[in-house]
């Protein structure tokens, strides 16, 4: 068993990604070499899905095949999605997660605002246009106090074979947060 130092450890980390850790630098450079062209379409798969105008860095990733490969995204450049957590199967699943932070004192206890959150979005038709969206909501009156959203869409797309159809791309899931956002803002004392 090759005994790795530290330096060179995070030398090849920053040279190749996270991925390459425990691995020699031999080993590192033949994936690279073997394997290199699929970081570059993955990107355009990632892009063309979730949106162009953003990078993303994919910080974790699992599975054997599509049906249960899974990646964690983070998304660069956009307002309130923190991560999305995507799996490849049938039906194709995003967790996208945010954590809004807010000033100030509420004018209602902390529940009261999570159930007032649920009732308008659920009126938010233009994000349930293809697939049911399911908010999960958690957090508190912490220093700073913060919402924990998290939203569950699964799509099916089984006759079109189009893993991403009808999933929102980071636009959408934003403007979402951000309606979340506005609700939690009309509830603070003036």
């Amino acid at each position: 068993m090759d005994i790795m130092k530290q330096p060179e450890r995070d030398n090849r980390v920053k040279k190749y990604g996270g991925w390459a850790m425990n691995i020699s630098d031999a080993e590192a450079e033949k994936i690279v070499h073997g394997y290199g062209n699929i970081a570059s379409l993955f990107k355009d798969i990632i892009e063309n899905a979730f949106g162009k105008k953003y990078s993303y860095k994919i910080a974790d990733i699992d599975g054997d095949d599509l049906q249960d490969f899974y990646a964690l995204i983070y998304p660069n450049g956009n307002t309130h999605l923190h991560e999305m957590g995507v799996t490849f199967a049938d039906p194709t699943t995003i967790i996208a997660e945010a954590t809004l932070k807010y000033e100030g004192q509420l004018d209602c206890d902390f529940e009261d605002l999570l159930e007032n959150i649920y009732k308008e979005a659920k009126d938010w038709d233009e994000f349930y246009a293809q697939e049911p969206w399911e908010l999960t909501l958690q957090g508190g009156d912490y220093d700073p106090p913060y919402v924990a959203c998290t939203v569950t869409i699964e799509a099916y797309h089984a006759e079109s074979g189009h893993v991403f159809e009808d999933l929102p791309n980071v636009d959408a899931l934003d403007e979402y947060f951000k309606k979340i956002k506005e609700v939690i803002d009309s509830h603070k004392k003036k």
